[in-house]
């Protein structure tokens, strides 16, 4: 049997956000565009049997704190400082219900947010990072999330 690699975004968001966990979040890519999580509509359902609308809104904000959460952990100082990232502040527009299994997909900031947002957390300790995420099915977005990021020490 062949070993399968678990992603460490994967692993950290089933043992420290048990929700992520009983909702079957998996990593589907992590590239330099963007992040895509998955979960099965069977755990998410709702009385319809459509995706239930707090899970497509929870699986979209976890994009969000992913890319967050992975532009973090790429910082590589001697002292690497512990960082909590919350949600600030966040919107979603339900624009169409999700009939099959869950898909949420948060693309990268542009490199020049990102370094704005490093410098404020260099210089203050804390920096807010603005995100979209969408659930997608069959190239159609179902639902868009707008939510901003605090990262502090």
């Amino acid at each position: 049997m062949k070993a399968v690699k678990v992603p460490a975004l994967e692993l950290f968001l089933h043992e420290m956000i048990p929700l992520a966990k009983a909702m079957g979040v998996g990593v589907e890519v992590s590239d330099d565009r963007a992040l895509v999580l998955t979960a099965p509509k069977e755990q998410n359902k709702n009385s319809l049997n459509t995706a239930f609308g707090g899970s497509l809104v929870s699986l979209a904000t976890l994009a969000g704190y992913g890319v967050v959460w992975e532009l973090m952990r790429g910082e590589t100082k001697a002292e690497k400082p512990v960082w909590h990232i919350v949600v600030k502040e966040s919107r979603a527009a339900y624009r169409r219900p999700v009939i099959g299994d869950l898909r949420a997909i948060c693309e990268r900031p542009a490199q020049a947010a990102i370094a704005e947002f490093k410098e404020a957390l260099a210089r203050y300790g804390k920096a807010k990072l603005k995100l979209r995420a969408a659930i997608v099915e069959n190239g159609n977005v179902a639902v868009d999330v707008h939510a901003a990021f605090v990262v502090s020490r």
